[in-house]
């Protein structure tokens, strides 16, 4: 229960974070995709229901608290990469913060695929254009970078929480 509080809160900074404070950084349009690093984490470490669940959901908080754009093309696509992550953690085995990396980086390749193919298919919009390539790149690097860091905190906040012991009444 405490581990889900823990993922809660954790989403819920995130979707706060990247929806508002990281726009205000002099980095342009570029944002991390600090939700979809949450998601990754998610997929690597607790292959659950609720897991699945909670991607999904952090999906349409994002979808929600964003600017624009239709709701759910976010939770699809998060629910995909948490698919997407979790039958390659049965292949690769990721121990480290920092082989996160990668991961986050193909990662969020998945999600702007499965975002392009929805809008494509379903939204009749154009495809991404050679701009929209250059931010994708630069999001996908930025999360990547980010995504150690983040990992190393929640396997913290996770260790501290298995630690602590609740008192018996």
């Amino acid at each position: 229960m405490r581990l889900s509080l823990l993922f809660i809160a954790a989403g819920f900074l995130v979707v706060l974070l990247q929806t508002t404070v990281l726009h205000l950084l002099p980095l342009g349009r570029f944002v991390p995709d600090l939700a979809l690093v949450l998601c990754v984490y998610l997929g690597l470490n607790h292959p659950t229901v609720g897991a699945v669940l909670g991607s999904f959901i952090l999906g349409y908080s994002v979808d929600v608290f964003s600017a624009g754009g239709v709701l759910g093309l976010n939770a699809f696509a998060f629910s995909l990469v948490f698919l997407a992550v979790y039958v390659s953690s049965r292949a690769i085995w990721v121990h480290s913060p920092l082989s996160s990396a990668p991961v986050v980086f193909f990662a969020s390749w998945i999600k702007v695929a499965a975002l392009q193919g929805v809008w494509t298919l379903f939204l009749a919009m154009e495809g991404l254009g050679a701009g929209a390539l250059k931010y994708t790149l630069v999001d996908a690097i930025l999360a990547a970078v980010l995504a150690p860091g983040i990992f190393s905190l929640l396997k913290r906040g996770q260790s501290y929480l298995e630690e602590v012991r609740m008192p018996v009444l």
